[in-house]
């Protein structure tokens, strides 16, 4: 939608700066019935795991957790084979009888996933080694899902980022996004908006643009289930990928303790200065003064809550102090900015066992965050701090969320489970100076503040709460075959509140007059000192998005358990409502089947081939509902800078005509959707074969497509279709030019839709128009994406483990997804790339996320008993870069500015390529008994400083050239270095 970003010095707009709103979804509950199999797909909304094997007929088999004393029993079938599937992720003791002798194992069961026990042959039971020491078999027969599993341990042992996206890109097929969406992770090609993130079965996404979801304490977690492609029914709302995680939990025996990680400024190196046109005295980006200092600590306890209870209710708690401080050099080095944040996140989990198959939880966690900023001048030439002109703003993140789920199993083939969650993330942005007017001047070629909320754009209250419910069943059978049959439903109801306006009501941005004169198609008049452009906007309301989906899904196995079979659909619906309440869009029969088959290739358990097809849709987001169907008001003006007084300008002649993006009235929802919109969908297939080389060593390829051709949705100026309709269906004196007129659809299909073309104030049924493809000029929105991945995984054995990566990959069309790099712009479905036909030429080429070749590695190795060493490599090529300038379109004139492709897309060429090293030396020593651990994370350890992003505006929206095009403004992170502390009772 309209000028949401401007390229110009790499500076996003007033509009791109309301980023990362954090989720709140409801959901009300009912249901169906549940499938179940010995196979995998998920358990209870990914948060628990099964065991299966064979053993000798009628033997009953009991799994113990070795934790909480839970447990399961069940008696094998006639044939031998057995299943317990919704277990807890942790570690178990299983009994059972194999050849009349009594049989005791130790397993590791992970959340999602199936973990083969008593198999009647060692050749078929393949043991893998777990940090713990308990086993699991290295390949999940019954899955056919792309999915990477890690447990805190693991994790523990690398040199990552303590955050969910950098454990996600840890997975083959993700790739780091653009840095204006603070660097989240693609998956398969997608916007880094499109992804779904669960904790403990919630879905805390960010439904308003898809932005990551709300922050949970690292130290909370316990395991991540990273799925890149071929999830189950179970799961939907997202076309990228899926991170599901749980939070640890209380055992028998109390445990407390705390660590700290400390990322210092000294030793930390920084990203290179940049220099327009090689003139030191003139910086585009001065990184040399920045500071960065984070120190994170967390205290925890966990065990019964009374010693009487042992074996039936567990808690565990944390609680994480942070303290951060970022400085740095802005405004071209006018200014000087500092950001802090001091304010502690925490956690609770509770674990309640009244009998053996019944499981109650309760979550919840807070990360409420309030970030200080502040600005002064800074004296570039004596690079000193002058401390003038303060400007102070708050922004608040996050809130609380709450979690309770019943899991229990009836008949030992009947499991029901239940959830409900509420959360609350605040995105609101104040300032000082909220009351004065904005004000940027670029007539030097640098784009200078000069005053008002440095934010440009900001927010009295942005509040999103979401409410979330969900029903899922599942019965196990056996004919022709073991079935595992499941359903499920679910809810979600999301509120998005926004108050925003420009700072002062109003944003002045000086421009240089250009070698032609003109402006906005009028030549400016002198005398004058340049040009100004006026923006006003204010938007204000309460919005609401209902979704709910059910799903039925049969995980069938024979062939003696050689073929498992996943037979899958899930069916969502969604509804948008406006400001005012009403409904404006809503999509149901949203059918997407999930089909997946894995086949043991010799019999042996070492050889896996595996198909998948899914397709997937994606809602829309609550920020749509603000945008396009709220009270926005937002206009556009040119006029001649006669002067500057008082850091305000002194506006001269107008030049054109006034841009009216939105006209502040809430417009009739007739006017505004498609009225035959469909819903947005992308089809996924993934063909692959893993084969274990030994005991400890798989190696896996894959192949996998993904596309949509035709089916995205996003919103397009309709003035020019409007005025052709009219004028041959009878209403020939009625144009629409300079309307403006946004209609949410699908790029490249006919739009039926009303409008008030006899200008009465009313709309008839004769005022119904279909829009035809041809009328409207916008060609159909396609992303396709192909990706060859080879890995080989040696699981640790107590010694080490590594796994490598190769992915070669392809992501081509027209359309990046939710979000658009291009820019930075994160209004999510409805960017600017479709607003008017002439934005969309030489749109075709590769996308933001197409990296063709990827290398990565990961591994670490117990030197002794004391010292293990990490290391966590990537190789990766470049990014695609582009070149957007001016021209003339046929809709809106001038109004968007360098917005248009001067060339097809990617036509720039690439980025570097880009080597990242990082390695972790982690001292347990023998003194500490165990409990003290001690260790040192080295990130970027040769300090390679690669340009990942570049400025790609190459002319001014004045119409001259911009001095700052092909200049550095993203770098791969600089050397750093993480000290860590922990003791342990």
């Amino acid at each position: 939608m309209n000028a949401r970003s401007v390229r110009n010095n790499g500076v996003p707009s007033a509009l791109t700066r309301i980023r990362h709103m954090a989720g709140a979804f409801t959901m009300a509950t009912v249901l169906a019935l549940t499938y179940s199999v010995t196979s995998n797909t998920v358990y209870a909304q990914s948060t628990a795991g099964a065991l299966y094997g064979k053993v000798s007929a009628g033997s009953t088999i009991t799994a113990e957790s070795a934790d909480t004393g839970f447990t399961r029993t069940v008696t094998a079938a006639a044939d031998g084979n057995f299943r317990i599937g919704s277990l807890p992720p942790g570690n178990y003791k299983v009994t059972f009888t194999q050849d009349g002798q009594p049989v005791t194992k130790e397993v590791s069961v992970s959340i999602g996933s199936n973990t083969l026990v008593g198999s009647g042959s060692e050749v078929l039971e393949l043991e893998k080694f777990t940090v713990g020491g308990s086993t699991v078999n290295p390949i999940d027969f019954g899955s056919a899902e792309a999915v990477t599993i890690f447990n805190e341990k693991q994790i523990d042992l690398l040199p990552v980022a303590r955050s969910t996206t950098a454990v996600a890109l840890l997975a083959p097929g993700t790739t780091l996004g653009d840095s204006a969406f603070g660097n989240l992770a693609s998956f398969g090609g997608a916007s880094v908006a499109e992804n779904a993130y669960y904790v403990n079965g919630m879905n805390i996404t960010n439904f308003r643009n898809g932005l990551g979801g709300a922050t949970v304490p690292f130290e909370f977690y316990n395991q991540f289930e990273v799925k890149t492609g071929g999830y189950s029914a179970e799961f939907g709302r997202s076309t990228g990928g899926v991170i599901s995680s749980t939070t640890k939990s209380g055992s028998n025996e109390y445990h407390a303790g705390f660590n700290v990680y400390f990322e210092a400024d000294a030793g930390r190196e920084n990203s290179p200065d940049v220099y327009q046109n090689g003139n030191t005295a003139t910086p585009y980006i001065y990184n040399s003064a920045d500071y960065r200092q984070d120190l994170t600590a967390n205290v925890y306890a966990s065990g019964p809550v009374l010693p009487m209870l042992r074996n039936k209710l567990f808690f565990y708690g944390l609680y994480q102090i942070r303290d951060f401080k970022r400085e740095d050099v802005v405004s071209s080095g006018g200014r000087h900015s500092t950001i802090t944040s001091d304010d502690p996140f925490w956690g609770v989990k509770l674990d309640f066992y009244p009998l053996d198959n019944h499981h109650f939880e309760f979550t919840m966690f807070s990360d409420e965050e309030t970030e200080l900023g502040k600005e002064v001048d800074y004296n570039f030439a004596n690079k000193t701090i002058t401390g003038t002109n303060l400007s102070e703003s708050f922004t608040y993140f996050g809130g609380d969320t709450k979690i309770a789920r019943y899991t229990g199993t009836f008949f030992e083939n009947l499991t029901v489970s239940a959830m409900w969650g509420e959360s609350t993330q605040n995105r609101t942005a104040v300032s000082g100076d909220d009351l004065i007017p904005a004000v940027y001047d670029g007539r030097s070629g640098s784009l200078l503040y000069v005053q008002g909320n440095p934010d440009i754009l900001y927010e009295d209250a942005a509040i999103d709460t979401r409410e979330a419910k969900r029903l899922d069943l599942e019965y196990s059978f056996n004919l022709f075959g073991a079935h595992r049959l499941r359903a499920g439903y679910d809810i979600e109801e999301n509120v998005s509140t926004s108050l925003a306006q420009y700072s002062g009501g109003v944003y002045y941005r000086y421009y240089a007059i250009p070698g032609s004169g003109l402006i906005n198609g009028v030549t400016v008049p002198t005398p004058n000192v340049g040009a100004v452009r006026v923006r006003k906007y204010s938007n204000s309301g309460s919005f609401q998005v209902k979704s709910d989906a059910w799903y039925v899904e049969d995980n069938w196995t024979l062939m003696n358990e050689r073929l498992n079979l996943r037979l899958g659909l899930r069916n969502e619906s969604f509804e948008n409502l406006n400001g005012a309440g009403d409904q404006f869009i809503k999509v149901t029969g949203q059918k997407a089947p999930r089909i997946a088959a894995a086949y043991d290739l010799t019999g042996d358990k070492k050889t896996k081939i595996f198909a998948n097809f899914g397709r997937y849709h994606l809602p829309i987001a609550s920020n749509t509902n603000v945008r396009l169907a709220g009270g926005e008001f937002f206009t556009q003006e040119w006029y001649a800078l006669t002067a500057v007084n008082n850091n305000l300008p002194t506006l001269g002649a107008k030049l054109g005509s006034t841009t009216v993006f939105s006209s502040g009235q809430i417009p009739d929802t007739r006017t505004i959707v498609d009225l035959d919109i469909k819903p947005m969908y992308q089809d996924e297939w993934i063909a692959g074969i893993q084969h274990t080389l030994n005991k400890d060593l798989t190696l896996k390829v894959a192949f996998t497509t993904r596309q949509i051709n035709g089916t995205a949705i996003d919103d397009m100026i309709v003035d020019h279709a409007l005025t052709y309709w009219a004028q041959t269906n009878g209403f020939g004196g009625y144009s629409a030019a300079g309307n403006n007129h946004y209609v949410l659809g699908n790029p490249g299909r006919d739009i039926r839709t009303f409008w008030d073309f006899n200008e009465d104030g009313d709309i008839s049924a004769n005022e119904e128009a279909v829009l035809t493809r041809d009328m409207l000029g916008y060609p159909s929105a396609k992303r396709k994406y192909y990706a060859v991945e080879v890995a080989l995984e040696k699981v640790w054995n107590g010694k080490w483990n590594a796994q490598l990566s190769y992915t070669w990959s392809q992501s081509f069309g027209n359309y990046e997804g939710w979000v658009l790099s291009d820019n930075g712009q994160d209004d999510a479905g409805i960017t600017i790339l479709f607003d008017t036909p002439d934005l969309t030429l030489n749109s075709d080429g590769y996308l933001a996320n197409d990296r063709r070749h990827q290398f990565k590695a990961f591994g670490s190795y117990k030197l002794n008993s004391e010292w293990t060493i990490g290391a966590n490599l990537l190789l990766a090529s470049g990014r695609p870069k582009n070149k957007f300038g001016n021209y003339p379109d046929r809709v809106v004139g001038s109004a968007y500015g360098p917005d248009y492709f001067m060339g097809y897309r990617g036509a720039a060429g690439t980025s570097d390529w880009q080597f990242n090293a990082n390695l972790s030396f982690l001292y347990k020593p023998k003194w500490g008994k165990d409990r003290v651990t001690m260790g040192l994370d080295v990130f970027n350890v040769l300090n390679s400083r690669t340009v990942l992003e570049t400025v790609e505006t190459y002319e001014t929206s004045a119409g001259g050239l911009e001095p700052t095009y092909g200049l550095p403004n993203a770098w791969q992170r600089p050397r750093y270095f993480r000290l860590s502390f922990g003791y342990d009772y």
